[in-house]
């Protein structure tokens, strides 16, 4: 067996900022669980609440899939890692505040194999994927991030007409990509006025309708409106709306929206598990080949614009997200 794994924060100068950790329990288990950046800027236990989230998660899995009696389902680890979230809101007497709003939220997205006699077992709850033996890749795509992604896209160039600062270029996009169009003018007033967000809210929506007509109207306008601080919860684990999407947040994540995917263990040579800070796959299994995927898409197209739409970008100093691979060879 070989295990190979790599992790950096989005700010590689400040790696205690990382929101993403991995879980290695050599035949038992494998994860990389990412945290849900922290919107609020709120603290709990000295950790920004995406890291909160992760450690919570990360410390449930280790306990309990190093158990004698560890559970082999991956439904009820997804119930037991809700409930230990649920368990800080209640430690903190946050409980209240979090059932009513999304922003309090411990939010994290797992990409879990379980190792069992016959089979590995991929759990997926949120948009982090796992790649079998270099050619299949279990991932749940979001319609709701290519909505927030396109809205930066289109934001893009009316923000460069008004700066040449690439600093300030990255920053405001994702201002209008987190707080959406109809946000308050003040946040954005030093480079762009109503007019301005008045175009781009025109060329996202429309935008949006072209890349994605199965997608309801008004789906697309509440989210280019109101952006992923204001917009974005109410999609979070309800099955109801045709852009909901699954997230380990301490509340009930109903069970259609988990992927669970068995495999036979015979078939399976490889497995490479990671989180969305890697915008390419890489061409071979291990951290080499990935991070050298990882250079070629940051060199092609850093602020992610382009090939690799993304609702943020890297700048001079920081890549757009936190990433982590995690590689097994059987």
């Amino acid at each position: 067996m070989l295990i190979e794994a790599f992790s950096e924060a989005k700010d590689p100068s400040a790696p205690h900022t990382n929101e993403d950790r991995l879980v290695i329990l050599p035949g038992r288990a494998y994860a990389v669980i990412d945290g849900v950046t922290d919107r609020l800027g709120t603290r709990y236990d000295g950790m920004l609440s995406g890291q909160y989230a992760a450690f919570i998660v990360q410390g449930a899995l280790e306990h309990m899939l190093s158990a004698p009696n560890a559970p082999r389902d991956g439904l009820d680890v997804v119930r037991t890692l809700t409930e230990k979230i649920r368990g800080a809101y209640k430690t903190h007497n946050i409980f209240d505040a979090a059932q009513s709003d999304w922003n309090v939220r411990l939010s994290a997205a797992l990409a879990l194999v379980l190792v069992q006699d016959e089979t590995l077992d991929i759990v997926l709850v949120g948009d982090s994927g796992v790649r079998i033996n270099r050619d299949h890749t279990v991932r749940v795509e979001k319609d709701l991030d290519l909505i927030t992604a396109i809205l930066r896209r289109q934001a893009w160039p009316v923000i460069g007409g008004k700066t040449a600062d690439p600093d300030k270029h990255e920053q405001v996009s994702r201002r209008v990509t987190w707080h959406g169009t109809r946000q308050p003018l003040e946040a954005v007033a030093d480079t762009l006025d109503a007019s301005d967000m008045a175009l781009i809210e025109q060329r996202a929506t429309t935008a949006n309708l072209e890349a994605l007509p199965h997608v309801p109207r008004v789906d697309i306008e509440n989210l280019v409106q109101g952006g992923i601080v204001n917009a974005q919860g109410g999609y979070q684990n309800n099955a109801a709306l045709f852009l909901g999407y699954p997230c380990l947040d301490g509340f009930e994540v109903p069970e259609r929206m988990i992927r669970v995917e068995r495999l036979p263990r015979k078939a399976v040579e490889t497995i490479e598990i990671f989180s969305d800070g890697y915008f390419k796959p890489g061409d071979d299994f291990g951290v080499a080949a990935w991070e050298q995927a990882f250079a070629e898409a940051e060199r092609a197209d850093p602020a992610k614009v382009l090939l690799y739409a993304s609702p943020k970008g890297s700048t001079t100093s920081m890549w757009s997200d936190d990433r982590t691979y995690l590689g097994v060879k059987f």
